[in-house]
């Protein structure tokens, strides 16, 4: 991304996105967590709650739970609704780990603190905000992905797109990396497009895209909300 950017177009765009009603631009909400499920599901649910915060985690990422968001959901609002702090600060680990997208396990890990955020937002957005502005990039990248569906709004929304301006790379480039690896802008924007159902631009920005690519498709979006055109 070019620095020149100016900063205070980010800024007024945010301000925009926010006041003027962008389009059909609607933020998340906290998910729901009454569902009903089968018995077998529901005492799955129930042996979370007598077991530690650990323990509850690790069963938390079995394809049961990844394949049905709903129940995926309810267990950990049940399982965890009476040691909100302890849970958080748990999954913040998994947040603040430069590894936790380097192998299958580390990225399970991260989208169960991810489902555990969105679940009790008021206890962990705050810290994360701190650890955003604290943090590598690493730690950023890791930091906007759990914010994506999370309720928040101005607060996330604005850091998402100030993030459209940063272009410090936040992967490390592997052997089997394709193409370049990413940087926060780029995931800035893969959230951003997602968060808000964004119509009209690319999807998700990919390490198999060119830099000049990647600058293209973020001026573009910049360019839409600017322009107040229907997401």
């Amino acid at each position: 991304m070019m620095k020149t950017k100016k900063f205070a177009i980010l800024v007024l765009i945010a301000f925009a996105f926010s006041f003027a009603g962008v389009a059909s631009a609607v933020e998340p909400a906290v998910p729901r967590v009454d569902g009903k499920f089968s018995l077998d599901k529901e005492q799955r649910i129930r042996e979370l709650q007598g077991v530690d915060i650990q323990t509850a985690f690790g069963s938390l990422k079995s394809p049961e739970f990844f394949a049905d968001e709903d129940y995926f959901n309810k267990a950990v609002y049940l399982g965890f609704r009476d040691r909100i702090g302890e849970t958080v600060k748990f999954a913040l680990q998994y947040v603040r780990s430069t590894q936790a997208q380097a192998n299958p396990e580390g990225l399970r890990n991260l989208y169960v603190a991810r489902r555990v955020f969105q679940v009790f937002p008021n206890a962990a957005l705050d810290i994360l905000l701190d650890i955003y502005t604290s943090g590598g990039p690493k730690v950023r990248k890791n930091v906007i992905y759990v914010l994506g569906q999370m309720t928040g709004g101005d607060v996330i929304r604005l850091l998402l797109i100030e993030a459209l301006d940063d272009d410090t790379y936040c992967e490390d480039r592997l052997p089997e990396t394709v193409g370049v690896p990413l940087q926060i802008c780029d995931v800035a924007y893969n959230q951003l497009v997602v968060r808000y159902n964004i119509k009209g631009v690319l999807r998700t920005i990919g390490t198999g895209h060119s830099l000049e690519a990647r600058e293209y498709h973020i001026q573009k979006l910049m360019d839409l909300l600017s322009r107040h055109l229907d997401l």
